[in-house]
């Protein structure tokens, strides 16, 4: 099918196989909108999943990644979190999962879990942990808050949040301890406040920002302990370049 990639279009009024091609193109261009993408996410029918399910097979790396995009978010979500095809999707994520050779696909992949809350899946994800790629230790860091129990985080999931929250990569680390703070759930005020003085304590000066940032983002009845642990993070005006 040829579709003029910057002809203008009604993407609701559009047939779902033009759909499939221009969101494919917003994928290979990974900036800007994706209205195709988007009208794709609101289309939740048997055959956009079954097409979106098939492309997690697809030789071609950006076909796998679309599949997986439109996965993620195919359907609104009930009051417990679950999409259309939750169940089904799970299923095909986990089927290719194990053999997904392209890193920025399997971040992807892990993603469609989190999305999902595929909470049965936390342990293959944290074997994840340590993935020598960005994209994949970026995905876990997001989709770890979403595997975990709502009522008390484990201590594996926390042990794991620590573990990225040093990471090489700011935006992994920047979700990382965006979970620990914001989160977990069923931790000590006082677990907190160590895990953020710990951090402070042995962070460089842009960790310290960023923790001093997070400190910003906490809700008025926060513990002021760890709001000043945080805080107390912020690196000494006399480090940062003139």
């Amino acid at each position: 099918m040829d579709v003029g990639e910057n002809e203008p279009y009604e993407p609701n009024g559009t047939s779902t196989d033009e759909l499939f091609v221009r969101a494919l193109a917003e994928v290979r261009a990974d900036a800007g909108p994706a209205p195709a993408l988007l009208a794709l996410h609101a289309r939740p029918t048997r055959e956009v999943f079954g097409r979106a399910a098939r492309l997690l097979a697809h030789d071609e790396p950006e076909e796998r990644e679309l599949g997986a995009q439109i996965l993620r978010e195919l359907g609104p979500r009930d009051d417990d979190g679950r999409r259309p095809f939750t169940r089904e999707t799970i299923a095909v994520v986990l089927a290719e999962l194990p053999s997904e050779p392209d890193p920025g696909v399997l971040g992807w992949l892990i993603s469609v879990l989190g999305y999902h809350i595929a909470e049965e899946t936390l342990d293959l994800v944290l074997g994840h942990l340590s993935h020598p790629a960005q994209p994949v230790r970026f995905s876990v860091a997001a989709a770890l808050p979403r595997l975990a129990d709502p009522d008390r985080t484990q201590d594996r999931v926390v042990d794991a949040l620590l573990r990225l929250s040093e990471d090489e990569d700011a935006d992994v680390r920047w979700y990382a301890v965006y979970a620990l703070f914001h989160e977990t759930a069923g931790v000590a005020d006082a677990d907190r406040v160590a895990w953020a003085t710990d951090l402070t304590t042995r962070g460089d000066p842009e960790r310290r920002d960023a923790l001093r940032h997070l400190g910003t983002t906490l809700d008025d009845d926060a513990d002021p302990a760890l709001r000043a642990a945080l805080q107390g993070g912020a690196p000494d005006p006399a480090s940062r370049p003139a």
